[in-house]
């Protein structure tokens, strides 16, 4: 519960910014703000169900931590969950199956805080399963610790979808960059020119996507977000889950 109040007033603050600093000068809320929103709560009501069961019951922590000292669990956790996030994100759009699903997120042309919660259920298990391989299966450390390793993602996820207007050549913003994920940064992950620009994979650390590659950012932002004609599918919270394909068109 404590993560789902966090992830709501990391929405909350980011859609508030970029109301004041748009990238996009489109409606704060649209269709596609409550087509994220009603994706996140059913997303939110699975964890609190099947994927919080088999949390609370994998405890086997093959290599334990807890007796480092805090700040050292700290780094460690952080450092492996972002890098096996970035893995798997980058499978999910190099392996066609695995993009058949992740494509869901890719679906809105506009981008905004809530855009990190809409995601296919294969998506949200897949996500779900990296935290309680890791630290349930893998590694045991203090419940503060993890708490916190997770909460640096959820942040950082609201803030690199957020609508916001960056002066991408500041020298903050380009210190910044170097580094952690921006908005501009996420923005050439949403391109739609996948195929053309496919990468910037990485979810709190973009060095990631420098030391294997697939940085794909550019000076200026993309010219449009979302999916290809052949990929596009429909607009509705069932029909992103079914996959279909907008009315019209072929599957």
């Amino acid at each position: 519960m404590t993560g789902a109040l966090l992830q709501g007033g990391v929405i909350g603050v980011f859609l508030l910014l970029g109301a004041l600093w748009p990238r996009n000068p489109a409606p704060v809320v649209g269709r596609h703000t409550f087509v994220n929103l009603a994706t996140g709560l059913l997303m939110f009501l699975v964890r609190l169900g099947l994927v919080g069961w088999v949390a609370a019951r994998v405890e086997v922590h093959l290599l334990d931590l807890r007796a480092l000292p805090g700040a050292v669990q700290l780094l460690i956790a952080f450092l492996v969950l972002d890098f096996t996030r970035y893995w798997v994100h980058r499978l999910d759009h190099r392996v066609p199956w695995l993009w058949t699903f992740h494509r869901v997120h890719h679906s809105s042309d506009h981008l905004d805080s809530t855009a990190g919660l809409r995601m296919h259920i294969v998506d949200f298990f897949q996500l779900s399963a990296i935290p309680i391989v890791l630290f349930g299966l893998l590694f045991g450390v203090q419940p503060w610790v993890f708490a916190v390793a997770m909460g640096i993602g959820v942040v950082a996820d609201g803030f690199q979808h957020a609508n916001l207007r960056l002066n991408y050549a500041h020298p903050f913003w380009r210190t910044w960059d170097r580094l952690l994920n921006n908005p501009h940064f996420h923005a050439w992950h949403h391109n739609a020119e996948g195929a053309q620009f496919d990468g910037n994979y990485g979810n709190t650390l973009t060095i990631w996507d420098r030391l294997f590659g697939s940085d794909v950012t550019r000076d200026e932002l993309p010219e449009a977000l979302g999916l290809s004609p052949d990929q596009a599918l429909d607009q509705s919270v069932l029909a992103l889950q079914l996959l279909r394909r907008p009315p019209g068109q072929a599957a």
